[in-house]
């Protein structure tokens, strides 16, 4: 009686249950019966499960990751860990996938939760100049592409298919000789870059995953001069200041379909510079670098300091206090922490690519 009426619950309530479980244990639920396995590896179950943000610790020859949930209220969980075969860094997620990149510049496309990967020979690029590369869906073909570029060499993209190669874009590449960000900005079926002439005024360099075709557009108003970056904040573009003074702002790009962008000035940066130590529970953070990695409903912040500390910051007290438990790295270190948002999927790499050389780990 009891397993006949645990078989007739609504799918949607069996999601809101297997979602509390680890990724293990939802693992070895995909064992249990058809119906968990279809359900586990669903559109619907990858979408409601809660963004998690991935953390590597860099040093050398490191491949560790760590995976934390990302609650609403704050809550430092552990969510899983995994080891990856190669050393290397995140260059980009998407639909539940890792794009990493090792120091020869291979290229993997790796799915934590499933823990499979695919390898990919790196772009043919010129190696006095650095490459920034981009990870995302096409929004109609549901596409996977990496799209990588190289100021000497232009943009280049790679469809994640049986048979691809890497191509030059067809479309008119845009003019500019800085790009500030290395990893490009998914949102929408699209990539973004905040890119610059010499002393020029920076701007938005948009790549469309399904037209491959470019158009660019301006960052909020009053942040000409600024130094700014861009990452994806939940489902929205954000633009921030990297530098935390006293007029920083985070803006979020909502009206995304818009022909005319709208960006929405949603806070203000906490300027850590102005915290003596009656303001904070860890010191004097001054003048540095910051970067936003969520944003909670009580207006409190979780954020990347300097590449090197996460800080919990409260709206309400004003203070600051490291989160250890995501981890740090030391001043005189000159690696840098690498993190990203990612919503977990649980379908094979295999399936979802249609690739054949796929490795198991």
């Amino acid at each position: 009686m009891e397993q006949d009426l645990f078989r007739n619950l609504p799918s949607d309530t069996i999601i809101h249950i297997l979602l509390r479980l680890t990724p293990k244990n939802i693992s070895t639920c995909k064992c249990v019966c058809k119906t968990w396995l279809n359900l586990i590896e669903s559109d619907n179950f990858h979408k409601s499960h809660p963004l998690v943000v991935v953390v590597s610790m860099p040093a050398k020859d490191s491949n560790r990751f760590n995976v934390f949930k990302l609650e609403d209220e704050h809550k430092e969980d552990l969510f899983t860990k995994f080891n990856f075969p190669r050393a290397s860094t995140i260059q980009g997620s998407a639909n539940g996938l890792l794009l990493l990149k090792d120091d020869h510049k291979d290229l993997y496309v790796c799915n934590p939760f499933t823990r499979d990967f695919v390898e990919l020979r790196g772009p043919p690029t010129s190696p006095l100049w650095g490459d920034y590369y981009g990870f995302g869906v096409s929004k109609i073909t549901g596409q996977h592409k990496i799209v990588c570029h190289n100021v000497k060499t232009g943009f280049q993209v790679y469809a994640l298919e049986a048979g691809s190669l890497w191509r030059g874009v067809e479309a008119a590449n845009p003019s500019f000789d800085r790009c500030y960000t290395s990893v490009g900005a998914y949102v929408s079926g699209n990539l973004h870059w905040l890119v610059s002439n010499r002393r020029g005024i920076p701007y938005v360099c948009c790549f469309d995953l399904e037209t491959e075709r470019f158009s660019t557009f301006s960052v909020p108003p009053k942040s000409v001069g600024i130094k700014g970056r861009l990452c994806t904040l939940g489902d929205y573009l954000c633009f921030y200041n990297d530098e935390a003074s006293y007029n920083s702002f985070i803006w979020l790009l909502k009206e995304y379909e818009q022909a005319e962008k709208c960006w929405i000035k949603v806070m203000r940066v906490p300027h850590l510079g102005i915290f003596s130590s009656r303001h904070t529970d860890d010191g004097d953070y001054c003048k540095k670098f910051v970067h936003p990695i969520k944003v909670y409903r009580n207006g409190d912040m979780l954020l990347l300091w300097e590449g090197r500390h996460f800080l919990y910051y409260s709206g309400k007290s004003r203070k600051v206090r490291k989160v250890d438990s995501f981890g740090h790295i030391s001043e005189d270190c000159w690696y840098r922490i690498n993190s990203i948002h990612l919503t977990p999927r649980f379908l094979p790499l295999k399936r979802i690519l249609g690739m054949e050389n796929i490795i198991s780990f």
